[in-house]
């Protein structure tokens, strides 16, 4: 199931408010969208999360304006991006249950049925399945034939400790060598993946360097122009099966028992003579300096996790347990992550006020 996020729900509400960003955000209350989104991800079940988000934005009230029909238009914004349809027919029994939930009448499993009764959600088609097959059967058979340490002998298998952005990376990168006619899938294609991917550590640390998808396509082009591969299933260069130890051997050094997309980038830096290593040395003057920014976030990251553990193990309460920690750290990791991003919107309008020839500490 995907989520909103607080951005995306000050979205909803500037369009149904008809004001800009920065109305829509002085007129919500973002402490409370946030307590609500962080309940929404706490329930299972799509008719039952949409049904907190629809009554904790009405009952709550966090935007000045016609909260109703903000709220109605975020849980519509909801079940759209997990590709259902929430019919709001008769509209007279969608107002009395929005009063039923503002006198405090309506119960939590009542307007989660209200939610199902009215939910239509669109089938998974034999696509969408085979889609997934086809990532899982490119992964296996992949995996299956790189050399493997006495570790993998025991029976762990790399595939099985791909996160979800990693796997992601690598069927984008399948994707690219499609569109671009080659019979393999090499350095050059994973590459195009992780910035395709556009949520990891690897995506923001290549942007930053100012490596976008089109550049780095041009130049494939450049270096080994078009094929006029057919669809089939696409093998592994050596070195792409290279990256993949290369990466697990990243992510094991750091302590991770899971290989991301900054562990994958971490692997395409260790072949600096493979078509990715190419491109991303014409692309920016100093590889190296990718390499060391990519360890730093991933060192931020580690301690920041520890201290968060750590408090957690001192936790005296005695309520500490695994869901708990996992929240914690999943919303530490948002904040580290909005950071990041604010961090590189600072530096990039320093540079910009350098440009113009003015002193950003003026």
């Amino acid at each position: 199931m995907r989520y909103l996020g607080r951005y995306d729900v000050l979205a909803v509400a500037a369009r149904v408010l008809q004001c800009e960003s920065e109305d829509a955000v002085r007129r919500t209350d973002l402490d409370t969208i946030d307590r609500v989104l962080a309940d929404v991800r706490r329930t299972p079940g799509m008719a039952e999360a949409a049904g907190v988000l629809l009554a904790g934005l009405v009952r709550e009230r966090p935007f000045d304006g016609p909260n109703r029909v903000v709220a109605v238009a975020v849980v519509l914004q909801f079940t759209a991006l997990n590709r259902a349809e929430l019919r709001l027919e008769p509209v007279s029994e969608v107002d009395d249950l929005l009063d039923r939930i503002t006198a405090g009448a309506a119960t939590a499993p009542e307007v989660a049925e209200f939610v199902r009764a009215r939910l239509e959600q669109e089938p998974v088609t034999a696509g969408d399945l085979q889609e997934h097959l086809r990532l899982d059967l490119v992964l296996e058979d992949a995996v299956a034939e790189l050399t493997v340490d006495n570790e993998w002998r025991r029976g762990i298998r790399m595939f099985e400790r791909f996160s979800d952005p990693a796997k992601r990376v690598v069927a984008l990168a399948q994707e690219e060598a499609r569109k671009l006619g080659h019979v393999y899938i090499g350095t050059e294609h994973l590459l195009l993946g992780l910035i395709e991917e556009g949520q990891g550590i690897a995506e923001r640390v290549l942007a930053g360097f100012g490596i976008t998808a089109p550049a780095v396509r041009d130049l494939m082009v450049e270096i080994l122009g078009r094929g006029r591969g057919e669809a089939g299933t696409i093998p592994f260069t050596p070195r792409a099966k290279s990256t993949f130890e290369h990466a697990w051997d990243e992510a094991r050094r750091r302590g991770s028992d899971q290989l991301g997309t900054e562990h994958l980038l971490l692997g395409l830096l260790r072949d600096g003579e493979g078509v990715a290593g190419q491109i991303l040395t014409k692309l920016t003057s100093d590889p190296d300096a990718i390499r060391r920014k990519v360890e730093d976030r991933i060192d931020r990251r580690r301690r920041s996790e520890s201290a968060v553990a750590g408090m957690l193990a001192d936790d005296a309460s005695g309520w500490t347990t695994f869901g708990r920690r996992h929240h914690l750290l999943g919303e530490l990791n948002h904040v580290l992550d909005e950071n990041e991003r604010l961090h590189e919107q600072v530096a990039h309008l320093r540079n910009l006020l350098r440009e113009h020839d003015i002193d950003p500490d003026a």
